[in-house]
């Protein structure tokens, strides 16, 4: 057996020896990311571990931890200014040895409490059974020398634990804001969506819905005939129109919410995706047959001759979902054929590269989170959501059991939306953790296109005035 590390309770532990025997019965085929359950039905991700909540059917992420975490060479997960009770709780240092027994198993009096402090601590020094101590104020840690003090830099260690958005470090603290268009809650970590609820559109056949996503209306907003199937969808925030791929009739229609009117765009398309530009006026889709990405005008009015431009063609290898950043003029799309990976390019189809290319299996659904600049994959193959940095760096792969048939996804404020074939569901999941799933909408038909319209924001796509000088179709190029 090979030796295998994993972080938990702020300890490094071998479970290679056999300290935590369960998560070494590897019956069970899990990723490098995850760890087996002990009754072999499941993988959790490391940092499930001993995180306070049961997510092994048998509860065995949770064994064991106390202990663990008290055991010589695994200090507790307790901050400099507090003391490790026995019993894997923690007590403000002022508490010990003043004469009363405040853990739980009396291991904060005695011993050598009469010893007096005569270290010369940078902040204070207070008395233990073990001895006297140094200890740190709130937002510090002591340094290894065991008498200063170093500042915890709290926006790097916990990352999106610490603030949704923007982290600010200072000396023994550090505080949160927010992007344009967001406010921070009381709390002071969670930024939320300024304005009107945001709205959450899902494809469901001839159908789609919209939803809110704090009061949990819903209503339908466009129907198609019965006889057809709302595919893949997007929206243009600046005319109010839903745009959808009708495989029945290979067309890309679209509908105006405000009039109801309806028309055609283009017509003899297949596409799994299609993706508005709403700054640029273009609209964009994926050929996986013919491994091509294409693009047409959002004004276009179908003549009866296809008006329409090749973007990319060539090596794409079956693109199948596409996410378009229109502000920074790039656009993002995943290949799914014999070797899947995420790939990047410039709207017109310059300067492409490869963003990932490791650990996928079948990536069919993508999303972008703006405000955190990470872009998020559901696996259909892997049964795993993921997400990485723009520049491809910092991936983090969850491996969820509800992640079966995803179509589509879209990511609002802290949570990751899908739409799940298998079941005829959409479901949410916390984006950074995977945690507390939620089944939002559950009809008879499956889902498919998924959406939630992000705002406006300051204009820096070079095609949005004046259509950037061209007669046609402009493609921006940051």
């Amino acid at each position: 057996l090979a030796c295998l590390l994993f972080q938990v309770c702020s300890a490094r532990v071998d479970i290679g020896s056999g300290d935590l025997y369960w998560l070494a019965f590897l019956h069970l085929s899990c990723s490098r990311t995850h760890v087996p359950c002990r009754d072999g039905t499941g993988c959790v991700a490391q940092e499930y571990l001993c995180d306070g909540e049961k997510d092994c059917a048998d509860g065995s992420d949770e064994d064991g931890c106390a202990q663990l975490c008290n055991t010589p060479g695994h200090p507790a997960p307790c901050q400099s200014h507090e003391y490790p009770c026995g019993l894997g709780s923690c007590l403000n240092a002022s508490q010990v040895c003043d004469g009363r027994q405040d853990c739980a198993d009396g291991s904060d009096e005695g011993g050598n409490c009469s010893v007096p402090c005569q270290r010369s601590c940078t902040h204070l020094c207070y008395p233990s059974p073990q001895g006297p101590r140094c200890w740190c104020g709130p937002g510090y840690r002591l340094a290894e020398d065991g008498l200063s003090c170093v500042d915890i830099d709290e926006c790097t260690e916990r990352r999106k634990e610490a603030c949704s958005q923007t982290c600010l470090n200072a000396p023994g603290s550090y505080s949160c804001s927010c992007l344009p268009g967001y406010l921070l809650e009381p709390d002071g970590h969670v930024c939320k969506l300024t304005g009107p609820e945001p709205k959450l559109l899902v494809a469901v056949q001839s159908e789609v819905l919209s939803y809110g996503l704090r009061s949990g209306h819903e209503e339908v907003v466009l129907a198609a005939d019965k006889d057809r199937v709302v595919f893949s969808l997007d929206y243009d925030l600046v005319e109010r129109k839903v745009f959808w791929m009708d495989l029945a009739t290979e067309s890309i229609r679209w509908q105006d919410l405000s009039s109801g009117k309806k028309g055609t765009l283009v017509k003899g398309v297949r596409s799994d995706c299609i993706a508005v530009d709403w700054l640029g006026r273009n609209l964009y889709w994926t050929d996986g047959v013919a491994g091509q990405v294409l693009a047409t005008r959002l004004g276009a009015a179908w003549q009866g001759i296809p008006e329409y431009t090749v973007v990319m063609d060539g090596d794409l290898d079956q693109p199948h979902s596409l996410v378009l950043q229109p502000l920074a003029g790039l656009m993002y799309w995943s290949e799914v054929g014999s070797h899947s990976r995420l790939m990047e390019a410039s709207m017109d189809g310059s300067r492409r590269h490869v963003l990932l290319a490791q650990g996928l299996g079948w990536p069919t659904a993508l999303a972008l989170d703006l405000p955190t600049q990470r872009i998020f994959w559901l696996d259909e193959k892997l049964g795993s959501v993921g997400s990485a940095r723009l520049d491809g760096s910092g991936v983090k792969v969850l491996r969820l059991r509800w992640v079966q048939s995803p179509f589509a996804a879209a990511v609002c404020e802290g949570q990751l939306y899908w739409s799940e074939r298998k079941t005829w569901s959409v479901q949410q999941v916390d984006k950074a953790s995977g945690k507390n799933r939620t089944v939002l909408l559950k009809r008879h038909g499956q889902p498919h296109g998924l959406q939630v319209p992000s705002r406006g924001a300051p204009n820096t796509n070079g095609c949005a005035k004046s259509n950037g000088g061209c007669a046609q179709l402009c493609l921006p190029n940051p």
